[in-house]
C-alpha cells in the first residue's frame, strides 16, 4: 500500500514539473484548467491601406522626380507582412528629358510604405487593373519666368 502512495505521489510531482515546463498547453486535458497556458487569441487582421491616398501624400517620395499620369493597383496581403500594390506613373529621368513609364512595387506595413522596387515580371504587376491617383501639381519655374517678363 505504502508503494502505491508513493507512485501517486511521483505522477502528481511529475504532471506539476510538466505544468510548469510549459508541457501543458490549453488544449491538454491530462492538467487541470488552472495549470494549463492561457489561450491567446490571433491578432485581428489589419484593414485594407487607402492605396490612392498614401500615393497621393506620398508620390514624390517613391520617385526620383515628380511622377506624372499615376495609377495604382489593389492591395494585395502579404503572409504576415502587410500589403503590396504595383504603383504606375510618368516619370522624368535624370539622364533622358521625355517622360518614361516606371512601375514601382510598394510594400505597406500598418498604413506607412515600407519597401519598394521596381518591379520585374515576377510581381505580376503586368495583369493588373490600375485605378488613376490625382497628383498635386508642382509650381511650374516657367510661370514665374512668364510673368516676370
Amino acid at each position: 500500500m505504502p508503494a502505491m502512495k508513493i507512485a501517486m505521489s511521483v505522477l502528481a510531482c511529475a504532471a506539476m514539473l510538466l505544468a510548469g515546463c510549459e508541457m501543458a498547453d490549453q488544449y491538454a486535458t491530462f492538467v487541470p484548467k488552472i495549470l494549463r497556458q492561457p489561450s491567446t487569441e490571433p491578432p485581428a487582421p489589419e484593414p485594407e491601406p487607402d492605396v490612392k491616398e498614401l500615393v497621393r501624400a506620398g508620390a514624390d517620395t517613391l520617385f526620383t522626380a515628380h511622377p506624372t499620369a499615376v495609377a495604382v493597383s489593389r492591395p494585395h496581403r502579404l503572409a504576415g507582412r502587410g500589403f503590396s500594390a504595383c504603383v504606375k506613373a510618368m516619370v522624368v529621368g535624370p539622364m533622358n528629358p521625355d517622360p518614361q513609364p516606371v512601375t514601382l512595387l510598394v510594400t505597406i506595413d500598418h498604413g506607412k510604405f515600407t519597401d519598394r522596387h521596381r518591379a520585374t515580371s515576377q510581381d505580376g504587376c503586368a495583369s493588373e487593373s490600375y485605378e488613376r491617383v490625382e497628383i498635386a501639381r508642382l509650381p511650374s519655374a516657367t510661370r514665374t519666368e512668364g510673368g516676370a517678363k
